[in-house]
Protein backbone atom coordinates (compact mmCIF):
# COMPACT_ATOMS: atom_id res chain seq x y z
CA UNK A 1 0.00 0.00 0.00
CA UNK A 2 1.45 3.37 -1.01
CA UNK A 3 2.05 6.26 1.36
CA UNK A 4 -0.68 8.38 -0.22
CA UNK A 5 -3.18 5.54 0.28
CA UNK A 6 -2.32 5.17 3.96
CA UNK A 7 -2.74 8.88 4.68
CA UNK A 8 -5.26 10.30 2.17
CA UNK A 9 -6.42 13.07 4.54
CA UNK A 10 -4.45 15.88 6.17
CA UNK A 11 -5.87 17.72 9.19
CA UNK A 12 -4.66 21.11 10.43
CA UNK A 13 -4.55 21.59 14.18
CA UNK A 14 -3.24 24.13 16.68
CA UNK A 15 -1.87 23.80 20.20
CA UNK A 16 -1.19 26.58 22.67
CA UNK A 17 1.64 26.59 25.21
CA UNK A 18 0.41 29.20 27.68
CA UNK A 19 2.79 30.58 30.30
CA UNK A 20 2.17 32.73 33.35
CA UNK A 21 4.21 33.91 36.33
CA UNK A 22 3.35 32.63 39.80
CA UNK A 23 4.42 35.70 41.76
CA UNK A 24 4.04 34.09 45.18
CA UNK A 25 6.43 31.24 44.40
CA UNK A 26 8.41 33.18 41.78
CA UNK A 27 8.03 30.38 39.27
CA UNK A 28 7.12 30.07 35.60
CA UNK A 29 3.88 28.09 35.11
CA UNK A 30 2.26 26.41 32.10
CA UNK A 31 -1.40 25.49 31.57
CA UNK A 32 -2.31 21.84 30.88
CA UNK A 33 -5.62 20.04 30.44
CA UNK A 34 -6.40 16.38 31.13
CA UNK A 35 -8.24 14.77 28.24
CA UNK A 36 -11.56 13.02 28.87
CA UNK A 37 -11.81 11.59 25.32
CA UNK A 38 -9.76 9.29 23.12
CA UNK A 39 -7.11 9.23 21.90
CA UNK A 40 -4.94 9.60 25.01
CA UNK A 41 -7.88 9.64 27.39
CA UNK A 42 -6.88 10.70 30.93
CA UNK A 43 -3.54 12.07 29.72
CA UNK A 44 -2.37 15.63 30.24
CA UNK A 45 -2.06 17.73 27.09
CA UNK A 46 -1.70 21.25 25.79
CA UNK A 47 -4.93 23.08 24.94
CA UNK A 48 -5.66 22.58 21.26
CA UNK A 49 -7.97 21.46 18.51
CA UNK A 50 -8.67 21.53 14.80
CA UNK A 51 -8.77 24.53 12.50
CA UNK A 52 -12.11 25.28 10.86
CA UNK A 53 -12.32 26.01 7.15
CA UNK A 54 -13.25 29.67 7.55
CA UNK A 55 -10.57 30.81 10.02
CA UNK A 56 -6.86 31.56 10.10
CA UNK A 57 -4.43 29.69 12.33
CA UNK A 58 -4.28 32.64 14.74
CA UNK A 59 -8.07 32.87 14.91
CA UNK A 60 -8.32 29.13 15.53
CA UNK A 61 -5.70 29.18 18.29
CA UNK A 62 -7.43 32.01 20.15
CA UNK A 63 -10.92 30.52 19.72
CA UNK A 64 -9.91 27.04 20.82
CA UNK A 65 -7.87 28.26 23.77
CA UNK A 66 -10.69 30.45 25.12
CA UNK A 67 -13.30 27.70 24.59
CA UNK A 68 -11.16 25.07 26.27
CA UNK A 69 -9.87 27.08 29.23
CA UNK A 70 -12.29 29.96 29.81
CA UNK A 71 -9.48 32.53 29.85
CA UNK A 72 -8.00 34.86 27.24
CA UNK A 73 -4.23 35.28 26.69
CA UNK A 74 -2.58 38.68 26.69
CA UNK A 75 -0.13 37.55 24.01
CA UNK A 76 -0.31 34.85 21.34
CA UNK A 77 2.27 34.02 18.67
CA UNK A 78 3.20 31.06 16.44
CA UNK A 79 6.55 29.43 17.15
CA UNK A 80 6.71 26.35 14.85
CA UNK A 81 4.86 23.54 13.08
CA UNK A 82 4.97 19.81 13.86
CA UNK A 83 4.45 17.50 10.90
CA UNK A 84 6.07 14.18 11.74
CA UNK A 85 3.80 11.58 10.14
CA UNK A 86 3.95 9.36 13.22
CA UNK A 87 2.91 12.02 15.75
CA UNK A 88 -0.88 11.62 15.46
CA UNK A 89 -2.59 8.91 13.42
CA UNK A 90 -6.33 9.49 13.39
CA UNK A 91 -8.75 6.90 12.05
CA UNK A 92 -11.34 9.02 10.27
CA UNK A 93 -13.42 6.13 8.98
CA UNK A 94 -13.90 3.22 11.39
CA UNK A 95 -15.34 0.94 8.70
CA UNK A 96 -12.50 1.28 6.20
CA UNK A 97 -9.74 2.09 8.69
CA UNK A 98 -8.92 5.23 6.74
CA UNK A 99 -6.31 7.31 8.56
CA UNK A 100 -5.39 10.98 8.63
CA UNK A 101 -2.13 12.67 9.48
CA UNK A 102 -2.29 15.79 11.66
CA UNK A 103 -0.08 18.82 11.08
CA UNK A 104 -0.02 21.04 14.15
CA UNK A 105 0.99 24.69 14.41
CA UNK A 106 2.14 25.47 17.95
CA UNK A 107 1.64 28.84 19.62
CA UNK A 108 3.20 30.51 22.62
CA UNK A 109 0.77 32.43 24.82
CA UNK A 110 1.22 34.61 27.89
CA UNK A 111 -1.46 35.03 30.53
CA UNK A 112 -1.42 37.90 33.03
CA UNK A 113 -4.90 38.05 34.61
CA UNK A 114 -6.56 36.06 37.40
CA UNK A 115 -9.71 34.75 35.73
CA UNK A 116 -11.06 31.41 36.94
CA UNK A 117 -10.24 28.43 34.73
CA UNK A 118 -13.20 26.58 33.22
CA UNK A 119 -13.44 22.96 32.07
CA UNK A 120 -14.98 22.14 28.72
CA UNK A 121 -16.81 18.90 27.92
CA UNK A 122 -13.71 17.22 26.50
CA UNK A 123 -11.50 17.83 29.55
CA UNK A 124 -11.40 16.04 32.87
CA UNK A 125 -9.13 18.53 34.67
CA UNK A 126 -7.27 21.76 34.04
CA UNK A 127 -4.48 23.31 36.08
CA UNK A 128 -1.29 25.34 36.12
CA UNK A 129 1.95 23.34 36.39
CA UNK A 130 5.31 24.62 37.54
CA UNK A 131 7.85 24.48 34.74
CA UNK A 132 11.36 25.05 36.07
CA UNK A 133 14.39 24.80 33.80
CA UNK A 134 15.97 22.45 36.31
CA UNK A 135 14.04 19.36 37.43
CA UNK A 136 11.57 19.73 34.53
CA UNK A 137 10.49 16.10 34.81
CA UNK A 138 9.60 16.45 38.49
CA UNK A 139 6.69 18.73 37.67
CA UNK A 140 5.65 17.92 34.09
CA UNK A 141 4.16 14.46 33.26
CA UNK A 142 6.42 12.60 30.84
CA UNK A 143 3.50 10.61 29.35
CA UNK A 144 1.65 13.62 27.95
CA UNK A 145 -0.65 13.12 24.96
CA UNK A 146 0.79 13.02 21.44
CA UNK A 147 4.15 14.82 21.27
CA UNK A 148 3.08 17.57 23.66
CA UNK A 149 5.89 16.87 26.14
CA UNK A 150 8.48 17.67 23.46
CA UNK A 151 6.41 20.62 22.26
CA UNK A 152 6.29 22.06 25.78
CA UNK A 153 10.00 21.52 26.37
CA UNK A 154 10.88 23.28 23.14
CA UNK A 155 8.50 26.18 23.85
CA UNK A 156 9.95 26.75 27.32
CA UNK A 157 13.52 26.68 25.99
CA UNK A 158 12.61 29.11 23.22
CA UNK A 159 10.94 31.44 25.71
CA UNK A 160 14.09 31.59 27.82
CA UNK A 161 16.26 32.15 24.76
CA UNK A 162 13.95 34.84 23.33
CA UNK A 163 14.41 37.06 26.39
CA UNK A 164 17.98 37.65 25.26
CA UNK A 165 16.90 38.90 21.84
CA UNK A 166 13.48 40.52 22.29
CA UNK A 167 11.39 42.60 24.66
CA UNK A 168 8.94 39.77 25.35
CA UNK A 169 9.43 40.10 29.12
CA UNK A 170 7.13 43.12 29.34
CA UNK A 171 4.21 41.04 28.03
CA UNK A 172 4.16 39.32 31.44
CA UNK A 173 3.54 42.69 33.13
CA UNK A 174 0.60 45.10 33.41
CA UNK A 175 0.43 48.30 31.38
CA UNK A 176 2.56 50.25 33.87
CA UNK A 177 5.60 48.67 35.49
CA UNK A 178 8.95 49.43 37.08
CA UNK A 179 12.42 48.40 35.96
CA UNK A 180 12.58 46.19 39.02
CA UNK A 181 9.53 44.27 37.84
CA UNK A 182 11.16 43.62 34.45
CA UNK A 183 14.20 42.29 36.28
CA UNK A 184 11.89 40.02 38.28
CA UNK A 185 10.60 38.50 35.02
CA UNK A 186 14.12 37.75 33.81
CA UNK A 187 15.20 36.29 37.14
CA UNK A 188 12.10 34.09 37.47
CA UNK A 189 12.18 32.71 33.93
CA UNK A 190 15.96 32.31 33.82
CA UNK A 191 16.17 31.15 37.46
CA UNK A 192 19.16 33.41 38.16
CA UNK A 193 20.04 36.52 40.17
CA UNK A 194 21.04 39.57 38.13
CA UNK A 195 23.02 42.57 39.28
CA UNK A 196 20.43 45.41 39.46
CA UNK A 197 22.71 48.24 38.35
CA UNK A 198 24.17 46.32 35.41
CA UNK A 199 20.77 45.00 34.34
CA UNK A 200 19.08 48.41 34.41
CA UNK A 201 21.89 50.00 32.43
CA UNK A 202 21.50 47.41 29.69
CA UNK A 203 17.72 47.64 29.86
CA UNK A 204 17.58 51.39 29.31
CA UNK A 205 20.02 51.10 26.40
CA UNK A 206 17.60 48.98 24.36
CA UNK A 207 16.19 51.53 21.93
CA UNK A 208 12.45 51.58 21.30
CA UNK A 209 11.42 49.05 23.95
CA UNK A 210 10.19 50.92 27.03
CA UNK A 211 9.42 54.56 27.76
CA UNK A 212 9.06 56.38 31.03
CA UNK A 213 5.43 57.12 31.88
CA UNK A 214 4.30 60.35 33.50
CA UNK A 215 1.67 58.49 35.51
CA UNK A 216 1.46 55.07 37.08
CA UNK A 217 -1.40 52.62 37.53
CA UNK A 218 -4.61 54.15 38.88
CA UNK A 219 -4.88 51.70 41.78
CA UNK A 220 -1.41 52.49 43.19
CA UNK A 221 -1.54 53.01 46.94
CA UNK A 222 0.11 56.20 48.26
CA UNK A 223 3.45 55.62 49.96
CA UNK A 224 6.02 57.63 51.85
CA UNK A 225 9.30 58.63 50.26
CA UNK A 226 10.18 58.94 46.61
CA UNK A 227 7.50 57.45 44.33
CA UNK A 228 8.59 54.74 41.87
CA UNK A 229 9.39 55.58 38.28
CA UNK A 230 6.84 53.93 36.03
CA UNK A 231 7.40 52.70 32.50
CA UNK A 232 5.23 51.53 29.61
CA UNK A 233 6.00 49.22 26.73
CA UNK A 234 6.60 51.11 23.50
CA UNK A 235 7.34 48.16 21.22
CA UNK A 236 8.74 44.61 21.29
CA UNK A 237 12.03 45.06 19.45
CA UNK A 238 14.48 42.41 18.33
CA UNK A 239 17.95 43.25 19.59
CA UNK A 240 21.44 41.79 19.47
CA UNK A 241 21.65 39.97 22.79
CA UNK A 242 21.74 43.11 24.91
CA UNK A 243 20.69 41.18 28.01
CA UNK A 244 22.61 37.93 28.44
CA UNK A 245 21.35 34.88 30.30
CA UNK A 246 24.17 33.43 32.47
CA UNK A 247 22.84 29.95 31.59
CA UNK A 248 22.05 30.85 27.99
CA UNK A 249 24.80 28.75 26.44
CA UNK A 250 23.45 25.59 28.06
CA UNK A 251 19.89 26.31 26.92
CA UNK A 252 20.96 27.13 23.36
CA UNK A 253 23.00 23.92 23.19
CA UNK A 254 19.98 21.83 24.25
CA UNK A 255 17.78 23.65 21.75
CA UNK A 256 20.31 22.96 18.99
CA UNK A 257 20.47 19.25 19.89
CA UNK A 258 16.69 19.03 19.88
CA UNK A 259 16.45 20.75 16.49
CA UNK A 260 18.98 18.34 15.00
CA UNK A 261 16.91 15.39 16.20
CA UNK A 262 13.85 16.88 14.46
CA UNK A 263 15.79 17.40 11.24
CA UNK A 264 16.65 13.70 11.18
CA UNK A 265 13.02 12.57 11.15
CA UNK A 266 11.62 10.74 8.13
CA UNK A 267 10.47 12.75 5.12
CA UNK A 268 6.97 13.98 4.52
CA UNK A 269 4.28 11.60 3.25
CA UNK A 270 2.43 12.83 0.13
CA UNK A 271 -1.09 14.08 0.81
CA UNK A 272 -4.26 13.70 -1.26
CA UNK A 273 -6.98 16.04 -0.05
CA UNK A 274 -10.44 14.53 0.38
CA UNK A 275 -13.67 15.52 2.05
CA UNK A 276 -13.67 14.46 5.71
CA UNK A 277 -16.61 12.59 7.21
CA UNK A 278 -18.58 15.18 9.25
CA UNK A 279 -19.27 12.65 11.98
CA UNK A 280 -15.63 12.54 13.08
CA UNK A 281 -15.03 13.48 16.72
CA UNK A 282 -11.99 15.71 17.04
CA UNK A 283 -10.02 16.88 20.10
Amino acid sequence: MGASERFPVSLNAVNVVCFKIDWEERMLNVLLVKRSISPYKNKWSLPGGFVQGDETLDEAARRIFVDETGISPAYLSQFRSYSDTKRDKRVVNQRSGQKARVVTTAFTAIYTSDEELQLDEESEDIRWFKIPRRYFSRYIPEDMAFDHHDMLLEASNRLRISLEYSGLATRFLPEHFTLGQIQDIYEIIWEVELDPANFREKLTNVEGWIKESKSGPKDTEPRRGKPPTWYKEHDIPQFERMITNPNGAVIREKESEYQKSLDNLTGEIPIIKKQINKSITFF
